[in-house]
């Protein structure tokens, strides 16, 4: 059994490696192109160090343990776990440009890659697994796709689409998702845009969908990677973000940054953390355009709380990548001139219209989210008018 890989970058290669018949890694080979790395430098040169980072890369690029039709997948498509899944399929996915091949193999990027090339949907929403009749398919999006909740790509003429379920009884996920789409487009804010749909198949399960946010020739690059391309030295994670930002031709990246820390803070975000906010950059000239668009909103509005009384105690909630909560976030910030006394108004309206499509939430639930955003705009109107006084 040949256990040696390339990894590329489209069709440039980055580094060979090996792993052991249960697809761990087993051996690091020649690094072909140290500035293409997937993980930023932080390995400074140390094999055991590279070891850890590729190791993890290759656990971390597939399903993770997490996925709730995970064991269902498995048994369908006949894997010891998700790595062998994502080494089936070539390793791709619709973020970035890297793949792997066993070594020995001919095979050009533009043959296999998502970008340029239709996929069968592998995932089926209707049921915990796959589609009966795609149980052969090893190479297809669905199966490199990170993250805890239910999700699949399709293809819709040209463009690529994602659509996410729910992890929760109440299903609010979808429903954040727009939300906080809306909230974005009115404060003129960069960010994916959601919509609702419902599955139709399976008694009219709400799914966000949106449009894939990288091209053929654009890649999103985590947070993760981009603090890894420098040591922490005495900054804090916010700062040690920016300034590498900047370093390399990203000059609005403190904007951008806040503007993320507002929304979180408003729409209560338990889930901000370095793998859903980044760059993106050219995948050929590795040139840094611009901080991503924001995405990945769903877990907020206390999405996973049940009892009302619980929500009070959610007022702040996590930032998960300083550390600190989303409000005391706030501290980082330069406050924005697009925020009104007529701002939160808006944003209110905006949840209350949008909630009330959601059969699965209780009444009460609905009102008690609207006032505890209600009071977290208050908080950030006295923080505003406070910077004013200077």
């Amino acid at each position: 059994m040949n256990n040696e890989y390339v990894m590329r970058h489209k069709n440039k290669p980055v580094i060979m490696f090996s792993v052991n018949d249960d697809f761990e890694l087993s051996d690091i080979g020649h690094v072909f192109d140290e500035s293409r790395l997937p993980f930023g430098l932080m390995h400074r040169g140390k094999k055991e160090l590279l070891f850890k980072q590729m190791s993890d890369w290759i656990e971390k690029r597939g399903l993770p343990c997490g996925r709730t039709d995970l064991p269902n997948i498995e048994y369908d498509l006949n894997v010891k776990n998700p790595v062998q899944l994502t080494l089936g399929s070539y390793a791709l996915n619709l973020a970035d440009h890297y793949w792997v091949h066993k070594s020995g193999l001919y095979i050009r990027w533009n043959k296999v890659n998502f970008f340029q090339n239709n996929f069968k949907e592998v995932i089926n929403f209707d049921c915990m697994g796959v589609y009966k009749q795609n149980k052969n398919i090893r190479i297809a999006p669905d199966l490199t796709v990170d993250g805890c909740l239910r999700k699949k790509w399709i293809v819709s003429g040209f463009k690529r689409y994602l659509l996410k379920g729910s992890l929760y009884y109440e299903m609010q996920e979808p429903f954040n998702e727009v939300i906080a789409s809306k909230i974005m487009k009115i404060l003129g804010i960069d960010h994916v845009q959601y919509k609702l749909i419902r599955n139709k198949k399976s008694n009219d399960i709400p799914l966000s969908v949106c449009k894939c946010m990288v091209t053929k020739n654009t890649e999103f690059i985590s947070a993760h990677v981009v603090r890894n391309m420098e040591s922490k030295l005495d900054r804090n994670e916010y700062d040690r973000f920016i300034q590498i930002c900047r370093k390399n031709g990203i000059q609005n990246a403190k904007e951008k940054i806040d503007n993320m820390i507002i929304i979180d803070y408003i729409i209560g975000n338990t889930d901000r953390h370095a793998g859903n906010f980044g760059i993106i950059r050219n995948a050929d000239t590795l040139e840094w355009l611009d901080v991503a668009p924001l995405f990945d909103n769903g877990n907020s509005f206390c999405h996973s709380v049940r009892t009302i009384t619980d929500i009070e105690y959610n007022i702040d909630t996590a930032c998960r990548w300083l550390g600190c909560g989303n409000y005391a976030a706030l501290q980082y910030i330069d406050y924005p001139q697009w925020f009104t006394k007529y701002t939160g108004e808006k944003i209110v309206d905006i949840i209350h219209s949008n909630f009330k499509y959601n059969r699965q939430m209780s009444e009460d639930k609905k009102s008690k989210l609207v006032s505890i955003v209600q009071r977290r705009i208050q908080e950030f109107e006295k923080l505003l008018e406070k910077n004013k006084q200077g």
